[in-house]
């Protein structure tokens, strides 16, 4: 197995868009390693001299072109990956730049939970202590740094239209799920010859729900990352592994759809995994499974249900 450095550059990272037709910048064998860096929001614009007048410019001027702010390194081609397969990546270790962001839109130009309280734009800077893996938050407050990539995706199916990064979908995306950091694996599901996987949205720190539109936004200085391609058992949606949680994944412009769909989802991996009943697994759900909100900023909204390992005798 092999291990590939891929830098972002002009040439290897997409800006704001995710297109099914976008060209490869790079070509892997199943079960290689990806080291791979990724840059801060609008084309690496979201660094410490940015100022509050700039990043509203910015934010206008990506919104009307229908961009996303996210810096995507990649796509990536992994040699054997065809329709129907899945992609299983293992991130393995995530170093973060030493700075990020925090920015609450203004009002009228914010999906944010609050926008119709919070009327006023701010943004925040926050120097990132690798060493620690620490910040401050004002005066009193240390938060622990929980470094993860909220945007990790294929190419979606072919016939379907390029769209905002901020947008995601079965393939991925923009899922900002604050659980996969190293350690953890996601499961996608394959719609294009190769894959196509791409990685940014570097968040040092995020709450679940992501409720003012944006996290510890920050970049990424090396993400290491396995891709692998697993042959014969196709999935309709990602899910993911941590060391403590089976994660699945559900994403919907509603709500209460998005959650049905992680439910149902947990329930077919139970009984595929566990050699459960559906009815069982239904009622394990309702037991043990944590229903959360992923994040309800981005226009489809996303709930992941986390199923415990520990209560598995014999291993996950």
């Amino acid at each position: 197995m092999a291990t590939h450095v891929l830098k972002a550059c002009a040439s290897t990272v997409q800006s704001g868009i995710i297109d099914p037709g976008a060209k490869t910048v790079h070509t892997v064998a199943s079960g290689d390693t990806v080291i791979l860096d990724t840059w801060a929001m609008w084309d690496n614009a979201g660094g410490p001299s940015l100022d509050l007048e700039r990043a509203m410019a910015l934010r206008e001027k990506f919104r009307t072109e229908g961009r996303g702010p996210h810096s995507l390194t990649g796509p990536i081609a992994i040699e054997t990956a065809r329709p129907g397969d899945v992609l299983k990546v293992e991130i393995q270790s995530l170093e973060v730049a030493d700075h990020g962001i925090n920015l609450i839109f203004p009002g009228g130009r914010s999906r944010g939970l609050l926008n119709d309280i919070f009327q006023d734009a701010e943004l925040r800077h926050f120097e990132l202590d690798r060493r620690t893996m620490t910040t401050r938050f004002g005066k009193d407050i240390r938060i622990p740094l929980r470094p993860f990539l909220g945007i990790m995706g294929v190419l979606p199916p072919p016939d379907e239209e390029p769209r905002s990064s901020a947008i995601p979908g079965n393939f991925g995306g923009n899922i900002d799920c604050a659980d996969l950091v190293a350690g953890s694996v996601l499961y996608l599901p394959v719609f294009v010859e190769g894959a196509g996987f791409y990685a940014g949205d570097a968040h040092a720190a995020q709450g679940s729900g992501e409720v003012v539109q944006t996290a510890l936004e920050t970049a990424m200085t090396a993400a290491q990352l396995r891709l692998t391609v697993v042959k014969g058992e196709p999935i309709v949606r990602p899910w993911a592994e941590t060391r403590e949680y089976f994660i699945t994944m559900g994403l919907d412009e509603d709500l209460r759809e998005a959650a049905r769909l992680a439910v149902l989802d947990m329930i077919e991996l139970m009984v595929k995994t566990k050699d459960m009943t559906r009815s069982d697994a239904y009622a394990l759900c309702s037991l043990q499974a944590d229903l959360l909100v992923t994040q309800l900023v981005n226009g489809v909204n996303g709930i992941h249900a986390r199923m415990p390992k520990a209560i598995f005798e014999g291993g996950a």
